[in-house]
């Protein structure tokens, strides 16, 4: 007997459907949040000063724009792996450029056409910190480069942040 398989909208990843509400602010299965919120709990716990897990919300944002997912957190998250990948910001740093953009309307980006081939699943299979780590910017930089057709876009964004 097989179990039931859920796709996630945003990544696409096929898991075993546990019956999760879908996520409420990502275009994510609840599937695939909960593989999100253990990543995130790692993350957490590793209490490195560079803050690494900024660059994974905004890899999880970014792949998962769309359906119920805000904008702003689409624009922040682009924004965000700009900064972190192109810029070598630290996630302190993308933090303190995400608090100083004004509120503002952003316009909705539509998520691209190919999903990044890595996903939040891959990242959660890494053993050490260090694995994790890179890992995590692996994935961040898959997700980026998904992005492709918005990078002149994001980079006017955050240009005045700079």
């Amino acid at each position: 007997m097989t179990a039931n398989k859920i796709i996630c909208p945003g990544c696409h990843l096929h898991l075993a459907d546990e019956q999760l509400a879908p996520s409420d602010r990502y275009n994510a299965s609840g599937e695939c949040l909960d593989l999100f919120n253990q990543l995130s709990a790692r993350t957490f716990a590793l209490e490195h000063p560079d803050f690494h897990h900024q660059l994974s919300v905004d890899a999880y944002s970014a792949q998962h724009a769309g359906g119920v997912a805000k904008s702003m957190t689409t624009a922040y998250a682009l924004i965000g792996l700009y900064l972190a990948l192109e810029q070598q910001y630290t996630g302190r740093q993308v933090q303190h450029v995400h608090s100083i953009i004004p509120k503002q309307q952003w316009e909705p980006l539509s998520p691209p056409g190919q999903a990044a081939a890595i996903t939040v699943q891959e990242v959660l299979r890494a053993g050490s910190n260090e694995d994790l780590y890179a890992a995590i910017r692996k994935w961040a930089k898959s997700v980026w480069n998904s992005w492709a057709l918005q990078h002149e876009w994001v980079k006017g964004k955050a240009a005045p942040y700079m």
